[in-house]
């Protein structure tokens, strides 16, 4: 629902290769075509019947047609896991991997997984697990900002206290689950990891989705010594860019019920793309912490508007780049439509229904990005449920800013909130 997808269509034997767009049955229900992009939007619900049909007609001459059938569905496909490697040898994890001792684990087990999702490359991920000498209460995913190539307790790809959160929530039972889509593994090849395009904001967070659902559905590789019967509950944590992709997961692909709580830090900073994109950004007011640094307007800065653009473009190029032409105030035809399919709140006035889990958001005082009216403006659309009667926040003192598990009270806060209510 409220997805998109790109369609062309080629016109044989003609110098004039246009062509009009239409849907049958017509309607809003049936979702959106634009004249002349080709790019469908699904509706925000599920008709019925579920199917519409996508219609290509030739310009040059009318009689010459081509259609496809698209069915809308509730939430997007996730991809699958085609394999998985476990690094080889005593030390399988880098050689800098953060040591949490020989009772946790030490520096680590580190897989890698082939992820595979519709209509984008196929990915590596990592994992960086270390388990509890007990029964675990429950398992820790986490993740860093950006496209989360990096490991959540490494200093250099992460963050400078993270290992204190890793660390206390082995020492609380848990296994933890660091999740990386690069570094420091490849050397640093993929510099914007499950982001890396094309396919767009949306589709790319699949990848995090596939591993999520992976890790919740193989709790023996995780840890052996559990069965499928205690290894539960799941938790998550991400950074920036590290929420928006849990939010994405738990929400566009529908695995709240594979997530007991859901801890995105400094964000989701996707809720709103478009507003993030536009010209008139500072127009756009979300929600910041009382009596903070914080910056209410949605807008984007260059660096990360060229980060969004990049989910778009194929390897070597630099176009498209439809955030950036959106904050110049030159959008492509078709490219607000396209930044709010994409945005984890892809409809104006959203209700986010996760029955099955417990939000928590946390904001530092100091952090003068996007991320705070962003991931502010995602938590007064949750509604409230008996799972999450009260969906909270919290905002860091000063000097806690951005980048929260840098922070030593940022970091404590963390697991201390995870092992409350991961269960």
């Amino acid at each position: 629902m409220g997805a998109n997808w790109q369609l062309s269509a080629t016109v044989a034997n003609a110098a004039n290769q246009n062509v009009t767009w239409s849907i049958s049955p017509s309607g809003a229900t049936s979702g959106t075509i634009g004249s002349g992009t080709g790019i469908y939007i699904a509706p925000n619900a599920v008709p019925s019947p579920a199917t519409v049909t996508i219609t290509a007609t030739s310009v040059a001459d009318s009689s010459a047609t081509a259609s496809v059938p698209v069915t809308i569905v509730a939430n997007d496909p996730i991809g699958s896991v085609a394999s998985y490697t476990q690094f080889p040898g005593p030390q399988s994890c880098p050689a800098s991997s953060f040591d949490y001792g020989s009772n946790y684990g030490g520096q680590g087990t580190c897989f890698q997984l082939a992820v595979s999702c519709p209509l984008v490359s196929d990915f590596s991920a990592y994992l960086k697990v270390n388990t509890p000498p007990v029964v675990p209460a429950g398992t820790v995913l986490f993740g860093v900002g950006t496209g989360g190539s990096g490991l959540y307790d490494d200093p250099a790809t992460g963050f400078a206290d993270g290992s204190t959160t890793v660390g206390d929530l082995l020492t609380s039972g848990f296994n933890t689950v660091q999740v990386s889509f690069g570094g420091p593994f490849d050397s640093g090849s993929t510099p914007r990891g499950w982001l890396t395009g094309p396919g767009g904001v949306r589709r790319l967070a699949c990848r995090y989705a596939t591993v999520a659902d992976w890790v919740y559905k193989n709790p023996t590789i995780i840890n052996s010594a559990v069965s499928a019967s205690n290894s539960a509950p799941m938790c998550a944590t991400g950074n920036s860019g590290g929420s928006a992709v849990i939010a994405y997961a738990v929400y566009e692909y529908g695995l709240a019920s594979e997530f007991a709580m859901i801890e995105p830090t400094s964000g989701p900073v996707m809720s709103r793309i478009d507003q993030g994109c536009s010209p008139t950004c500072s127009s756009a007011q979300g929600p910041i912490c009382s009596g903070s640094s914080n910056v209410a307007t949605m807008c984007y800065e260059s660096a990360d508007a060229q980060i969004i653009d990049e989910a778009y473009q194929s390897a070597g190029t630099s176009t498209p780049t439809p955030c950036q032409d959106s904050i110049a105030g030159n959008p492509a035809t078709g490219a607000v439509a396209l930044l709010l399919s994409d945005s984890i709140l892809y409809e104006p006035g959203q209700t986010v229904n996760l029955p099955n889990t417990i939000v928590k958001q946390l904001f530092g005082d100091a952090d003068t990005s996007n991320a705070v009216p962003e991931g502010l403006t995602w938590s007064l659309a949750i509604s409230p449920s008996s799972a999450s009667p009260n969906p909270e926040y919290q905002c860091l003192a000063s000097p806690v800013a951005h980048d929260i598990p840098s922070y030593a009270a940022g970091a404590t806060q963390i697991a201390n909130d995870i092992a409350a209510a991961c269960h």
